[in-house]
């Protein structure tokens, strides 16, 4: 799913879980075993991705903004 589809969608309206399936289609993948916290990693790219909460959760829109702005999806995806 594309950033620009999130958009459109209403980014208030992106569970957890939609999240991880746009962080793993990018690269990211999970390297802890917490169903509470989740930590991503990717090969190419720097830092860690820490995202928590259950997957039905909805992500705020400003913090999905950030977190997609962090692994550097927020454009040309």
């Amino acid at each position: 799913m594309a950033v620009q589809e999130l958009e459109r969608e209403g980014a208030s309206l992106v569970t957890v879980e939609e999240v991880i399936k746009l962080l793993e289609l990018d690269g990211w993948r999970q390297i802890n075993d917490d169903k509470t916290c989740r930590q991503f990693k990717h090969d190419s790219k720097t830092g860690t991705v820490t995202l928590s909460g259950q997957l039905e959760l909805v992500v705020p829109a400003g913090v999905l903004r950030t977190l997609l702005r962090h692994v550097q999806l927020d454009e040309g995806t």
